[in-house]
């Protein structure tokens, strides 16, 4: 199968464009966008107010109270940081909480998604709904943990004079467009009852072309206005990656049990 997307790397990349023309050229899905950009909307009011309208009192209180040239360039240096770690991980933690809480929107909208991308391949496999819920909530605790887990070291890079910076700022993108990927790549795969691990392995094997689309996804959710429709539209995406790159093992049985 293929020709939902271009060949080659950049189909990742372009997967979330696709998915707007996609969503467009099918009417009978506008409804189900709906809900989740509601709940985008309202997820980003809510981290907008948590962190950047408190955001210049909390990083002065991580600073004794000095005054001096040298204190104003390490409150400037330690804003560039906090800035840049925020932005990083509010995108990432937007997208987990966004997909929980929008969850059965979502998983109706994909389904509907890989039934007119494929109709050759009948209706998609289902997975009860309230269990899919409770077994993404639980493989999400633990791939937030993996998450930190690999981002909280990469912290120590900012200690290395001169290119530190820079290596953690690089190395922070890639570790979450790679975990960004696996957020919109899920659907698909759970309702074809792959494991934490399968899913992680199934992302890792798209290589750079799973790498494009969870960056596309990550500068997505740093535009304005156009972060309001990163749920849904990463959501359509990651299913027409899922559908133009099949895993050898999307045949397997789904435990039921």
């Amino acid at each position: 199968m293929g020709g939902l997307l271009p060949r080659g790397p950049i189909a990742g990349l372009v997967a979330p464009l696709k998915a707007l023309g996609f969503v467009i050229s099918h009417p009978r899905l506008w409804w189900l966008t709906i809900t989740p950009f509601l709940i985008n909307l309202g997820l980003f009011a809510l981290f907008f107010w948590l962190t950047y309208t408190r955001f210049d009192a909390w990083v002065r209180s991580l600073l004794p109270v000095g005054e001096g040239w040298w204190w104003q360039l390490l409150l400037y240096l330690l804003i560039v940081l906090v800035v840049l770690l925020l932005l990083i991980v509010e995108v990432y933690l937007f997208a987990v909480l966004g997909r929980i809480v929008a969850a059965p929107f979502l998983e109706l909208l994909t389904q509907k998604v890989e039934t007119l991308a494929r109709p050759e391949a009948g209706k998609p496999p289902e997975i009860g709904l309230l269990k899919s819920i409770w077994r993404v909530a639980l493989q999400e605790s633990k791939r937030v943990l993996i998450y930190l887990a690999v981002m909280l070291p990469l912290l120590l890079l900012n200690f290395i004079p001169g290119l530190g910076n820079l290596l953690y700022a690089a190395l922070a993108w890639l570790v979450t467009s790679f975990f960004l990927a696996g957020e919109f790549l899920d659907y698909p795969l759970e309702r074809r009852g792959f494991s934490l691990g399968e899913k992680m392995r199934y992302t890792r094997s798209l290589g750079i072309t799973g790498i494009g689309f969870g960056a596309a996804v990550f500068i997505m959710g740093l535009v304005p206005i156009l972060n309001l429709a990163l749920l849904p539209l990463a959501a359509v995406g990651g299913t027409l990656l899922f559908l133009d790159r099949p895993p050898a093992a999307s045949t397997k049985p789904i435990d039921r049990s």
